[in-house]
């Protein structure tokens, strides 16, 4: 029989759609339209859509003219970034109030540490029902939670029911939930790490028990002796609830087909500069010099 208190558990908020989202609350005429965010009004590329605009196939990513060609009342917004930055920050803010063990994972996602709120607060379940209200009290925007006894599988849960969904894996359920989910849907596991097991027949996370971890640990170090606990529900990974100073910083830029123009091309880098620049003043960094030279 289970105790009612998880001996771990840990919350994922993963809002919907963000911008967009945030676009349709604060301009009720957008609610139920396929819109689609770029940078500016000339921006070419799709930051992200409205579930709307998914429902044709619109993908992050996508460029501006095909998704008018999928979806001929394809609305373009362009992005406002302080805007979604207030709006996360109320929202961060609002979620200090269920726990203050609390790690900003992106700008759309957060993850709680509950272990130690059951007693107050109540079940898991009852924790993330909770959650769900507090963000739409700050926001006015919906969220996606997944709740379970790791990190690696409440993240999981979070996409299986969207928008607006909760889904809860308890601990002692997560290794069977996800013996055939691809190793790849797990947060971490892609590109080159995803070829080795895969050249090694390990495809789904219930593959990964044929492994013995001491070959991913040679090949990956600590890195590959956690990914060999993801797949089994067992993500050691702490909440952590300290911003550790960035390890690179940078920025990018999508600029119009086909341009060529050096003023064009120098407006742009000096704006990406800028942005650099400023996140290096905010942890007090400095950068080395390299010269950029331009053909015209």
């Amino acid at each position: 029989m289970r105790t009612a208190v998880w001996p771990r558990a840990i919350i994922l908020v993963d809002m919907n759609a963000f911008f967009a989202s945030v676009e349709q609350r604060d301009c009720p005429e957008l609610q139920g339209r396929p819109i689609g965010i770029t940078n500016g009004l000339t921006g070419t590329c799709i930051i992200t859509s409205s579930y709307e605009a998914r429902a044709y196939g619109i993908k992050t990513g996508m460029r501006v003219k095909e998704a008018r060609r999928l979806c001929p009342d394809f609305i373009q917004i362009p992005a406002r970034p302080q805007r979604y930055a207030q709006v996360s920050t109320a929202i961060m803010e609002a979620l200090t109030t269920i726990t203050p063990d609390l790690e900003v994972f992106s700008v759309d996602e957060a993850f709680l540490e509950i272990t130690h709120c059951q007693q107050l607060l109540g079940s898991p379940e009852q924790i993330a029902r909770r959650t769900k209200a507090v963000v739409y009290e700050a926001s006015g925007v919906l969220c996606s939670v997944g709740v379970s006894g790791d990190k690696t599988t409440a993240k999981y849960a979070a996409k299986l029911h969207k928008p607006d969904g909760l889904t809860v894996i308890p601990p002692w359920e997560a290794a069977r939930r996800l013996h055939d989910v691809p190793v790849t849907e797990l947060c971490g596991i892609a590109g080159g790490i995803g070829r080795y097991l895969a050249e090694r027949s390990v495809v789904t996370c219930g593959h990964m028990a044929r492994l013995p971890v001491s070959e991913l640990a040679r090949r990956f170090g600590n890195i590959g002796r956690r990914i060999w606990l993801m797949a089994q529900g067992l993500d050691p990974a702490l909440v952590e609830t300290r911003v550790a100073p960035p390890k690179s910083i940078g920025h990018g830029k999508v600029t119009p087909p086909h341009t060529n123009m050096s003023n064009v091309i120098l407006t742009y880098l000096e704006h990406m500069s800028f942005k650099v620049g400023t996140r290096l003043r905010r942890h007090q960094l400095v950068a080395q010099n390299y010269f950029i030279g331009l053909r015209t």
